[in-house]
């Protein structure tokens, strides 16, 4: 080294000595490890007491309690090391992009640091407490800092005012040659060096915006009518240095709660001051209001009503089945299973009338229950008789005796009715429908010049299984229904009612699909609108079942019954107003003239029915009575060709 790099290298070391730590001051410098407090030459207080903890120890300035010190090691001592002795230098750890080591050895500037990082450098919390440690002691201090940072604010204006120290200009050559980020953190002070073609000054950069990939990802994959505006606001906002210094003097000028209000209120300031300005960066379609939707109440309430009436209807029904359980076609229908299919129309009517309702958790649930209820207690019965009914005529063909249990029959109805309630249990404890939200963003504009997001609830659970099952279990539901009526199609009229399921389920299937399609194109449509729609639809399923199957055989009972008071009637005048030959006939023949006028007004008679296993066959054949031909019915024995065995005759 020449005669000016020793001085200079000497000078470095005598004005920039090195920060030390709490606990190095207590143990090192204070006579009595800080019990009492210890003052410095100049009268200031240097450690009020010792450090607590570890946190404190590490410590180089903590107001009111230790406020630093600056001392000469044995690597500012160039009269025992000449040629390696140092003066300080504050810089940032080794993962920083900061070049002061490199820097600093290939300028000629005789400065180290010491800091707890391996290359020597310091956390941006410790840098900031030396400072504040050299500004209280008035001690000297070197370091590598950037602007814009508050600390910079902080102590602008004052006698503690950083003061810049200029490094060779940065070009494109020195920029390139720079140290990467495993040269700067090597554990080898040669290698820390890098090359001497990488220690110009810091190319100046302009502030960033640091936003995380997910930030963006999860903006844009919200619904647009909920995305923030966050993301498109940041990436168009551009704050200056001068703005930035506003802020900054604002947050150290408060002094009332550094690290937690006082930077928040300096912000806030600042946008209030400048809200001019920052408008020109708020995205479009922004600001935006919210409205909820608005229900179309003549439709809601109409189809309310609409639902009551199916309701009373069936009340009606009900009751007029009730009074006719003992004519043949009620009969033949079985009013045990009509009674089970009119519950279930009930149920249908009372999910008509929750549907179109207030939204909330407890409709939401309900409707599900009444709906599901209502189609398994409408069709399910409906099956099991027809089911019934096919089984029997079948045995009937083979001329073998069959059994129904009445009791198997109800048993089969209460399972469906069973594992149904288990699923909608399942469904209300697992997964309940529930009410939720569904916003629209709308083209329509609010006074701020931002777009109306319109605000709707339906009923939803969390996954669409549950409502996939319902659709799949009705769809299942109504194809067993129609195998089954097109099976029962040559049953004896009477109890027959397959021409009449046959349009039950048809109708059934086009409201299913319909109710199916608004469901599907709900999303282009308004929630209650859905609702009100799907109501209407039920209202009309109840409607058409009791037009297609309950009202002609309620005609029909009330026709029988008014026939047979008419035969009341004429059996009643035949035996009170007889004609004189009448009179003159015996008890005897009088009775079975009357029973043969009575029957020849029955409007049914009977079709050949032929059974060669059996060897018999029905035919018809006709009476005189008093010179009128009066149809009577008798059954025929005739000797067939093949013999019946013995089983069948039995069965039959």
């Amino acid at each position: 080294e020449n005669k000016s790099s020793s001085e200079n290298r000497r000078l470095m070391a005598s004005t920039f000595l090195r920060p030390q730590t709490w606990k190095y001051f207590c143990e090192k410098v204070s006579l009595d490890n800080c019990t009492t407090p210890y003052y410095n030459d100049e009268g200031l207080l240097i450690a009020a007491h010792p450090p607590s903890d570890q946190l404190e120890e590490a410590k180089y300035f903590l107001t009111d309690s230790y406020h630093g010190h600056f001392a000469a090691t044995k690597d500012n001592d160039c009269d025992a090391n000449p040629f390696n002795c140092t003066g300080h230098i504050a810089y940032g750890i080794c993962e920083w992009s900061i070049f002061a080591v490199s820097q600093a050895h290939y300028l000629g500037i005789h400065v180290k640091g010491n800091g707890p990082d391996p290359a020597g450098g310091y956390s941006y919390g410790q840098m900031v407490e030396i400072y504040k440690a050299a500004n209280y002691t008035k001690s000297d201090v070197l370091f590598v800092w950037w602007t814009p940072d508050p600390t910079v604010q902080e102590f602008l204006g004052t006698d503690a005012e950083f003061v810049s120290v200029h490094l060779p200009s940065p070009t494109e050559e020195c920029m390139e040659a720079r140290t990467t980020l495993d040269e700067r953190c090597s554990v080898d002070p040669i290698i820390r060096l890098g090359k001497e073609e990488g220690s110009c000054d810091t190319e100046a950069h302009s502030a960033q915006k640091l936003l995380v990939t997910s930030f963006k990802k999860r903006t844009f994959d919200a619904d647009e009518a909920f995305r923030s505006p966050a993301y498109d606001a940041i990436e168009n906002i551009k704050i200056n240095d001068i703005h930035l210094d506003y802020m900054f003097r604002r947050w150290y000028k408060r002094n009332t709660d550094k690290w937690n209000y006082d930077p928040r209120e300096a912000v806030c300031t600042w946008a209030a001051e400048n809200i001019d300005s920052l408008l020109r960066y708020v995205p479009e379609s922004h600001p935006r209001s919210f409205r909820m939707e608005e229900q179309n109440k003549p439709a809601m309430y109409g189809a309310m009503v609409t639902a009551v009436i199916c309701i009373i209807l069936v009340g009606a029904v009900s009751i007029s089945t009730f009074f006719n359980r003992k004519k043949k076609v009620i009969v033949y229908a079985h009013p045990t299973f009509l009674y089970m299919l009119l519950v279930g129309l009930l149920f249908l009517g009372i999910g008509a009338i929750l549907f179109p309702a207030n939204v909330s958790q407890g409709t939401c649930i309900a409707k599900e229950w009444f709906l599901l209820l209502g189609y398994s207690l409408e069709l399910v019965p409906l099956i099991v008789k027809v089911a019934a009914i096919n089984k029997i005529f079948q045995s009937a063909t083979k001329c073998k005796r069959v059994s129904i249990d009445t009791k198997k029959m109800y048993m089969a109805v209460g399972s469906v009715i069973v594992v149904i309630s288990i699923f909608l249990l399942i469904w209300t404890v697992v997964d309940p429908p529930d009410r939720q939200s569904n916003t629209k963003l709308t083209d329509d504009i609010n006074e701020d010049g931002g777009q109306i997001v319109e605000i709707e609830y339906l009923c939803r659970s969390d996954s669409t299984a549950w409502f996939t099952i319902s659709y799949v279990y009705q769809f299942v539901l109504l194809i067993a229904a129609t195998v089954l009526a097109f099976q029962n199609r040559n049953v004896r009229q009477e109890f027959n009612d397959s021409s009449r399921l046959a349009f039950i389920i048809y109708a059934h299937i086009i409201l299913l699909l319909l109710r199916m399609v608004v469901v599907y194109f709900g999303s282009s449509l308004k929630a209650n609108l859905v609702t009100t729609i799907t109501s209407y639809l039920l209202s009309a399923d109840i409607i058409q079942t009791l037009a297609i199957y309950f009202v002609p055989k309620l005609h029909a009972a009330r026709t029988v019954s008014d026939q047979e008071s008419e035969r009341s009637t004429i059996s009643t005048s035949v035996s009170m107003g007889a004609s004189s030959e009448d009179l003159k006939l015996s008890s005897v023949e009088k009775i079975r003239l009357n029973a043969a006028r009575k029957s020849s007004m029955d409007d049914w008679s009977l079709n050949d029915m032929n059974c060669p296993k059996c060897g018999y066959r029905s035919i018809r054949q006709t009476c005189n009575v008093d010179g009128d031909d009066i149809p009577k019915v008798e059954q025929k024995k005739e000797e067939l060709t093949t013999t019946p065995n013995t089983q069948d005759r039995s069965d039959e």
